[in-house]
């Protein structure tokens, strides 16, 4: 394989972003590419949210490519920022527990 970076891929989370990390490197692991990983954890205020979306947004605007994000964030106004970027963002929690208490 080649060393070139093909995807770029944001674990972000308004806590630790482990879970955030490890289901995503699962879900790439499932796929023949390279990638650069980005974890960034404790996404708690507005201020680093915007500026998280704006790390996404140039990642975009250079590689033409929307950056994989991998997030887990329960504060709405938060996970709405992030839901603004260029990126191609998966919500790893949400659908999980949706199910969860539809049981």
């Amino acid at each position: 394989m080649d060393n070139a970076v093909d995807r770029h891929v944001f674990y972000i989370s308004d806590g630790t972003a482990i879970t955030a990390e490890v289901l995503g490197h699962a879900v790439m692991s499932q796929f023949p590419v390279s990638i650069n990983s980005i974890t960034l954890p404790f996404v708690e205020n507005e201020s680093r949210a915007r500026a998280v979306k704006d790390q996404i947004d140039a990642i975009y605007q250079q590689t033409g490519v929307r950056p994989l994000v991998f997030y887990s964030i329960v504060i709405p106004e938060i996970r709405n920022i992030i839901l603004q970027s260029e990126g191609f963002c998966q919500d790893i929690v949400q659908a999980l527990v949706a199910r969860c208490r539809a049981n």
